[in-house]
């Protein structure tokens, strides 16, 4: 009888620390997952709501998205801007679950307001009327931009300010048409409500180069007067590298050389040099395997091989192919921590929420993210990242009258070549006035230093003539 007793109180005991445990866990996850939860477009309380959604601006005020007094959502009518924008606003059937229409839909319905305000609401028999919300992005430059980009490509395009983190414009293409999300007539292609910035992922190319680059210069300063030899392809242990389909010996070159021509054998040494755990050490200081809360959207993982099983993976990696994935987003705040002296900062995109009686809520503000490499290694690879626009590879990339700096790529997607590869650039505009930082990816676009670096300086000549 004992030992049924003391065999119950065990028993009793696993039940209530399993019964705190799971309270414990539901508490956390809404505390962190609550707003997601309440924001999915599969929420029944979303549906059922009696209020209209706020309106969603763009930073000048612009009226992106309102309700009008049917009841029924409008967009921009002009069908080149609405589509342009569409991943980035949104729409209320959620077919971009990354847009702002999704991801604030609690916040657009004021799901939260208080019984006080409700109740004035009541009184004055009013239609109950969510916050709006005024983003970051510039709507006339994300419309340029759109216009600008190559027909018939997918890709994207992100601008940011690198010393805010404000979000300028995010291009994803092909687009959709928000106002005919329920026309099943308009056959848009499903990869169309992607949001590219956020949510693609791509191996970056040589755009990764910048990354390697500042894990030697970090490690090793000296590396930067060390002599590489290229002789157009470089062959160790379990396979080569070469550089343009071992077409172009570059001979003996320092480490601002071999970034200008993007020499993909000096980079491979280097990333021999610099071992596996040096240059995944200095990826993951970069966000990369990092699970990225913004707070304004929800952004992929880059990543980066935790592990290689040959020497091949670790060279491989070094130029940014192999395992290595990254977002445009995120290649734009690489890109924008050079140019602001080895700072990343947080990006964001909503820049005020107001209530419909005119209360402001929340306000966005520049916030570091960290520090992710050293002041004069950032300004040693913003000189290289100069050179490589004044007299290398990203020379299509140059704006008259502003120092540009930049890096291109080319990215393969197939291993036996039977695809085009993806073209990258990223960089920036060096200039306190105009401090914007830009990635770009045309999906099979070829050489980064053609259509990527053409689409970079348009979006920036766009960026200093419209935002300012």
């Amino acid at each position: 009888m004992k030992e049924l007793r003391r065999n119950m109180r065990i028993v009793c005991s696993l039940l209530l620390a399993l019964f705190i445990g799971a309270g414990a866990w539901l508490g956390v996850t809404v505390y962190t997952q609550g707003d997601n939860w309440a924001s999915n477009v599969y929420n029944p309380r979303l549906a059922s709501t009696a209020s209209d959604r706020g309106d969603i601006t763009d930073r000048d005020g612009v009226t992106l998205a309102t309700t009008n007094d049917a009841g029924e959502r409008e967009y921009l009518s002009n069908e080149a801007a609405r589509r342009a924008l569409s991943q980035t606003v949104g729409d209320t059937a959620g077919m971009s679950g990354a847009g702002v229409e999704s991801f604030f839909s609690s916040t657009l319905l004021d799901l939260s307001t208080s019984l006080t305000d409700r109740l004035s609401e009541l009184f004055n028999s009013a239609r109950h009327v969510g916050s709006s919300i005024q983003i970051t992005v510039d709507a006339r430059l994300q419309a340029g931009v759109a216009a600008a980009f190559p027909s018939g490509y997918s890709g994207a395009v992100c601008v940011l300010n690198y010393r805010t983190g404000e979000i300028l414009a995010m291009v994803s293409m092909p687009n959709y048409d928000p106002s005919a999300v329920n026309n099943s007539e308009e056959g848009v292609a499903d990869t169309a409500y992607l949001n590219r910035c956020l949510q693609g992922l791509y191996t970056p190319g040589s755009v990764f180069k910048i990354v390697t680059l500042a894990s030697a210069l970090d490690y090793d300063p000296n590396v930067a007067g060390q002599l590489f030899t290229c002789s157009g392809t470089w062959e160790y242990e379990g396979g080569s590298v070469v550089c343009m389909s071992g077409r172009t010996a570059h001979g003996d070159v320092t480490l601002e050389s071999a970034f200008t021509k993007s020499c993909n054998v000096t980079f491979g040494k280097l990333a021999y040099q610099l071992g596996l755990d040096r240059l995944r050490e200095t990826a993951e200081k970069f966000g990369f395997n990092e699970n990225f809360k913004f707070g304004d959207f929800a952004v992929y993982n880059s990543a980066f091989p935790k592990s290689v099983r040959n020497m091949n993976g670790l060279v491989w990696a070094g130029i940014g192919q192999g395992e290595v994935l990254v977002t445009p987003l995120h290649m734009s705040m690489i890109s924008g921590a050079v140019a602001n002296g080895g700072v990343m900062m947080q990006p964001y995109l909503v820049k005020e929420i107001q209530t419909s009686l005119g209360q402001t809520t929340r306000k966005g503000a520049a916030r570091p993210y960290r520090q992710v490499m050293r002041s004069d290694t950032a300004q040693t690879i913003a000189k290289y990242m100069y050179e490589a626009v004044e007299s290398g590879t990203a020379s299509r990339a140059a704006i008259r009258g502003y120092t540009v700096c930049g890096k291109t790529g080319s990215a393969e997607t197939s291993d036996d070549k039977t695809k085009e590869t993806n073209a990258w650039y990223t960089g920036f505009i060096y200039d306190d006035a105009h401090p914007y930082a830009v990635s770009v990816v045309i999906e099979e676009g070829g050489a980064g230093g053609r259509l990527a670096s053409e689409l970079a300086a348009a979006a920036l000549k766009l960026a200093v003539s419209e935002v300012g």
